[in-house]
């Protein structure tokens, strides 16, 4: 299909999904390249340690923390034996269940993202604080909605 051919709707709609998508990219590099500068931690690491700092106790099954990260099983594998790896986390099977394994940060862990959260806000301040003010709670809103649509549409 040509630009020509494409509806107007059809034009904006790809429009929004090309910024949408570049301004997403634009911010994950930047945070990925300053985690990696002032952390132990890459952008996705750091994003398994707060998963495992959001889940009860601090405890969580790796198919648990697969779906609140909305990646595959076999990546969260990859992403918990490196953080083990760099002492960042434990990981232990279930004497219920061998299959079933959980995973918990030690305190090697807790420190370094005590230090990483708080920077990481600093970034996501900065990055988004050219937003006006008084839009941020529609954009919220927005992507709300935008979220719990787009969960009643099979992948």
């Amino acid at each position: 299909m040509t630009k020509d051919n494409m509806a107007v709707g059809d034009q904006k709609y790809l429009k929004l999904w090309v910024r949408m998508l570049a301004s997403s990219t634009r911010v994950v590099q930047i945070l990925n390249k300053r985690m990696k500068e002032h952390t132990p931690l890459t952008l996705a690491k750091f994003d398994v340690l707060v998963a495992i700092d959001r889940a009860p106790g601090g405890v969580i099954t790796m198919s648990e923390l697969s779906r609140m990260l909305l990646v595959s099983n076999a990546n969260t594998t990859g992403m918990v034996s490196r953080l083990m790896k760099d002492h960042m986390v434990e990981k232990w099977a279930l004497p219920t269940d061998r299959r079933v394994y959980s995973v918990a940060m030690t305190s090697e862990g807790r420190k370094t993202l005590k230090h990483a959260i708080a920077i990481h806000k600093g970034w996501v301040d900065e990055l988004l604080g050219h937003i006006d003010a008084d839009k941020i709670d529609d954009l919220i809103d927005l992507f709300s909605g935008f979220k719990k649509d787009l969960a009643t549409i099979e992948s």
